[in-house]
């Protein structure tokens, strides 16, 4: 009985992996052109840093009750009187008072031109865009830092 001997030589072709790899190379140089890395510089608004660390700027708190009323209060400011510390800022027809809100946040300002920090603390049932009219509201009156604080 004859044995046949077999070849166990086998080549492979390497050619369509190499072009497949080239191509995927490319595709992936070409998309990376598109890819926009987008980045804000955020810092901690409260308990980042140590106490003595922390620069007594004023600041407004604005509270957001469940009835949809907004509660401001000033903190570390000497200049506001005690009346203008604590304001509410009651709905109307069931939603908010932006025109209310403004307008306490312009007094504020006139009283405390420093004034530029302006916190929100959100309730469990505030809704996002009363969050994000609060912010740009705040904004548009001058406050450049700003923070939400955590529930």
């Amino acid at each position: 009985m004859k044995h046949s001997k077999k070849v166990l030589d086998f080549e492979v072709n390497l050619i369509p992996f190499i072009d497949l790899l080239s191509v995927s190379i490319c595709f992936l140089l070409i998309t990376a052109v598109w890819l926009n890395v987008g980045s804000m510089n955020v810092k901690q608004a409260v308990g980042g840093q140590a106490k003595e660390d922390t620069k007594k700027t004023p600041q407004v708190w604005v509270r957001m009750t469940a009835k949809g009323d907004l509660d401001l209060e000033v903190q570390q400011s000497s200049l506001v009187p005690a009346a203008l510390r604590k304001l509410r800022v009651a709905q109307v027809d069931s939603k908010v008072d932006w025109a209310g809100f403004e307008k306490a946040l312009a007094s504020l300002k006139q009283v405390e031109p420093s004034l530029n920090t302006g916190l929100i603390q959100p309730t469990a049932s505030t809704s996002y865009e009363d969050i994000i009219d609060a912010m740009d509201r705040l904004k548009k009156n001058g406050m450049t830092d700003l923070g939400v604080s955590p529930l």
